[in-house]
């Protein structure tokens, strides 16, 4: 399982996430969906 508890994220002071949290669970399908530039890949990046 991977916890993510208040995760902010920034490019050059510019905010991308912030204060996501939440719970992927191991051997569970789990879908991150949402517009484009919303902010998918940087999550995705940033619990890597």
């Amino acid at each position: 399982m991977v916890t993510i508890d208040n995760l902010t994220v920034s490019y050059r002071q510019h905010p991308a996430l912030h204060h996501i949290s939440g719970q992927f669970v191991a051997g569970a399908l789990t879908a991150v969906i949402g517009p484009n530039g919303s902010g998918k890949s940087t999550l995705l990046k940033s619990i890597m």
